[in-house]
């Protein structure tokens, strides 16, 4: 017997089809001996629905198609399970949609106000999605009932991407549970302040609501059911023979994630890696397959790389002149600047002589960057210092990520190879000291062909021949080509 939490998203959820399919996937899970929590996301598209919603109030247009739209969205639901003579599910949807509906007339007029409010608004995905969920649970025999995870996930009042107080959410956690048959049915993706006032944790947030009450209860598995089978060696939209990854650790997934892998939310990993808690991707539509497993350790078997991963579409920013050279605290002062006006750092990247530093963000902060920059090093930027910001837009962050590459050597030389051999031009390299990552900047039209040239080099070679052998091969023919020159 294992105790296991299981988090179905939104894919999972998209209609009643599917829903049943969980439910299946949970009673069977519950019949070989399992000890279960649930954590669910809203139903697919709703929070899409909402975040769309929040913007019609914004403007002042009429709402209540979309309104309307949504109601009728959960109750097509209810009606297709056979759950429409449900009275306790009756009243939670009618005091839910009351709710709702209060919750759209109370919009705010300060504007400071409107993330909060933001926050409130978007918890309905997942209210809904519980209390349909452990009716339909119930229905089919399983005792359920629905978790809000405002009663007992703390946060601060971070809107919109709040910070989870782990210890005094693990305590109420554990004392909400103790002594509940029930299986708990839970609100992913929120929480709540001190004074009750709603939060949320960030798209994709149910992965890490899994995460929290995995560790609070001490599991021996967290599962995120999605609709592929794991994680996959590369985004299949852009690679042809992308692959589910079999085992891989925290820190490999997360460097994935952090690159632009969708499968998984990046804070989920926090509570499961202190506690050591395997998290397992798996297919809500073919559960059968293993899935791709995330732990502590793995065996490295050879290869080189565990996987490729990407984001579109940023922005790179190089900061570069005379003045910088030499200079203590540039650096200290630029990215502390940045930080306080809230802008995330993707990518860095400096020459040894420190004339040049080049960063790379998302696109929506890049006029904010260089306000930030422009205000910070105004008297530099008169007295020309420092040169005016070379901004270059519709860049792509690529990262190539494995624990093996740490024991490598030459593994840098065959990747830019391979792009040199695709004529594409890098514009930025970092790698990290860990070495489980070499990431690089190109531009968004050179994306597709670098990770698909990519990809035959590390994993379709490797699989038709004999992992690390064909990397050594590689490196000798360098050498020999070097030796000629």
């Amino acid at each position: 017997m294992m105790n296991r939490i299981l988090k179905f998203g939104g894919s999972s959820l998209a209609d009643a089809r599917c829903i049943k399919q969980v439910s299946s996937i949970i009673r069977s899970r519950l019949q070989l001996g399992d000890e279960l929590s649930i954590v669910v996301s809203a139903f697919k598209g709703v929070t899409d629905a909402l975040i769309n919603l929040s913007v019609i109030l914004q403007t002042g247009a009429a709402h209540e198609r979309q309104t309307l739209a949504l109601i009728q969205h959960h109750g097509s639901a209810i009606d297709e399970l056979g759950l429409g003579n449900d009275s306790e599910l009756y009243s939670c949807i009618t005091n839910l949609t009351k709710q709702f509906n209060q919750t759209l007339s109370d919009f705010p007029h300060e504007p400071t106000e409107f993330v909060k409010w933001k926050d409130e608004l978007l918890s309905y995905g997942e209210r809904f999605s519980a209390c349909i969920i452990s009716a339909y649970l119930n229905h089919v025999g399983v005792e359920a009932e629905a978790l809000d995870a405002r009663q007992v996930v703390i946060t601060d009042n971070n809107f919109g991407d709040a910070y989870v107080h782990y210890q005094r959410s693990y305590d109420q956690i554990r004392i909400y549970l103790n002594g509940r048959g029930k299986l708990q049915v839970i609100t992913g993706f929120i929480g709540a302040v001190e004074d009750g006032a709603t939060t949320t944790l960030g798209r994709s947030g149910s992965d890490y609501t899994a995460s929290i009450f995995g560790a609070a209860l001490n599991v021996d598995e967290i599962q995120i059911w999605t609709d592929v089978d794991g994680i996959l060696t590369a985004n299949p939209n852009l690679v042809d023979q992308a692959v589910p990854i079999g085992e891989l650790t925290y820190e490999e997934a997360m460097e994935l994630a952090h690159a632009g892998a969708k499968v998984i939310f990046p804070p989920t990993m926090i509570p499961a890696l202190y506690k050591k808690i395997p998290i397992v991707i798996k297919n809500t539509f073919n559960p059968d397959h293993p899935g791709s497993r995330i732990s502590s350790r793995r065996e490295i078997n050879g290869e080189v790389a565990v996987g490729l991963s990407c984001v579109s579409n940023v922005s790179l920013i190089r900061m570069q002149g005379a003045g910088m050279v030499g200079v203590r605290g540039i650096n200290a002062r630029l990215f502390s600047c940045l930080a306080n006006s809230g802008i995330s750092i993707m990518l860095v990247s400096q020459a040894f002589s420190e004339h040049s530093t080049c960063f790379a963000l998302k696109p929506d902060e890049t006029e904010s960057a260089v306000q930030a920059i422009e205000s910070e090093f105004a008297h530099e930027f008169k007295l020309k210092y420092i040169d005016k910001l070379v901004i270059e837009s519709n860049q792509s962050l690529v990262a190539v990520v494995g624990e093996g590459m740490q024991g490598t050597p030459g593994i840098a030389a065959i990747i830019f190879d391979v792009l040199g051999q695709e004529s594409i031009n890098v514009e930025a390299i970092a790698q990290g000291s860990s070495r489980r990552n070499i990431s690089f900047i190109v531009r968004d039209a050179d994306v597709g062909k670098a990770m698909q040239a990519l990809h035959n080099e590390l994993f379709q070679r490797k699989s038709a021949r004999n992992g690390k052998r064909d990397f050594e091969d590689s490196l000798a023919i360098q050498n020999l080509s070097n030796s000629r020159v």
